[in-house]
């Protein structure tokens, strides 16, 4: 079962992350330090935040033993970098099978935000702001969400994982990577349906949490407001004419 890490944060990340973004940042499970390099252990992990002169940034970590929890101001340059990186945004991609239905999750390895515009309101999701102005759909009761046109995500075997590509109908990748160790039958129910329920946003726990974990954790985001989904066709790349 994966267990939140002992967060530490300064009064003043706290202040300026706001308490819903806060809570977020307290309730990671793993991760990698931006110092070191290396994977966040059981020891305390302190929170970064890096903030732009255009009110956007991103929030990192770091081991207590590394650094502390700090505010670094970022330059204009650094700041665009965040909110919209040439290689698209930094995100791991899991697969399940929620309510019987093969589900792919995505969660942002850093959490990039942008000011709100509303003076003294919270910093916004970047993450799940692009996807509900790309067409997603907030998921609020049931963990489902209606079709999205031209929206395709394309797999194929590599060893005991997936190479996985998701494309967005411009032909842009929102993710390109591994899809580690697909639950039994997740493929075939791809396959029988040709598509998956794609779910993004500010989901809590581990992308090789237990079956039961990601579904509680997508049920808490999902009635936090916090999660959008879509559905989107799926497949091998020869059923969609690709080599």
């Amino acid at each position: 079962m994966a267990v939140a890490l002992a967060v530490r944060m300064s009064r003043e990340v706290e202040q300026a992350l706001g308490p819903q973004m806060a809570v977020q940042a307290r309730s990671i499970t793993e991760g990698t330090c931006i110092e070191c390099q290396q994977p966040l252990d059981a020891g305390p992990v302190n929170v970064v935040l890096g903030q732009g002169p255009g009110g956007a940034g991103g929030i990192w970590f770091v081991h207590d033993r590394c650094a502390p929890s700090r505010i670094i101001e970022l330059n204009t340059e650094a700041e665009a970098a965040l909110v919209q990186p040439e290689d698209g945004l930094d995100m791991t991609m899991a697969a399940g099978i929620v309510e019987g239905m093969p589900v792919l999750v995505a969660r942002m390895v850093m959490t990039p935000f942008t000011d709100s515009g509303t003076h003294g309101s919270e910093p916004r999701n970047v993450f799940m702001q692009a996807l509900l102005e790309n067409g997603f759909q907030l998921v609020t009761a049931e963990l489902d969400a209606e079709p999205l046109a031209e929206w395709i995500a394309v797999f194929q075997p590599h060893g005991r994982d997936l190479q996985l590509i998701v494309l967005t109908p411009t032909g842009e990748r929102l993710y390109q990577g591994m899809l580690p160790k697909p639950p039994g039958g997740w493929v075939k129910a791809v396959l029988d349906g040709r598509q998956v329920l794609l779910l993004g946003g500010d989901i809590a726990g581990s992308h090789d949490a237990a079956e039961v974990e990601q579904a509680a954790a997508l049920a808490v985001a999902a009635s936090e407001g916090k999660l959008a989904g879509a559905r989107i066709a799926c497949g091998r790349p020869g059923d969609f004419g690709l080599s």
